[in-house]
């Protein structure tokens, strides 16, 4: 079987455009890795073991008679947001203590949820 005189350049455009796309993919980060889901997941993961921290200490925080001040930068706002954090950040199975990246993220919503 022969194929037309038009097939040439139309098989010669397809394989060089599937190079050019493979090369595109790669470069511009459209493919994803392994390791990108697992730092995502990762991420995820501290994000809602903190949600879970911060929502804690915010109810606690409401039942209090004299609240500390969570808001600002300043040192006893920081500090009081890191032992409220410290207190209501549960340590998973396995584990002796909180992981201290649920504890500064629960820190940073503490600041963001009063």
């Amino acid at each position: 079987m022969k194929l037309p005189k038009s097939t040439m350049p139309f098989l010669l455009g397809a394989g060089v455009g599937a190079i050019v796309l493979a090369f595109l993919a790669f470069g511009n980060d459209w493919v994803v890795y392994a390791d990108a889901s697992k730092d995502d997941v990762q991420d995820a993961w501290i994000n809602a073991q903190a949600a879970v921290c911060a929502a804690r200490a915010t109810e606690h925080v409401k039942t209090m008679a004299s609240a500390p001040d969570l808001q600002g930068y300043q040192s006893d706002a920081r500090t009081a947001r890191a032992d409220l954090a410290a207190d209501f950040a549960v340590a998973l199975p396995g584990q002796d203590a909180p992981e201290s990246m649920v504890v500064s993220a629960c820190a940073q919503m503490l600041n963001k949820s009063l």
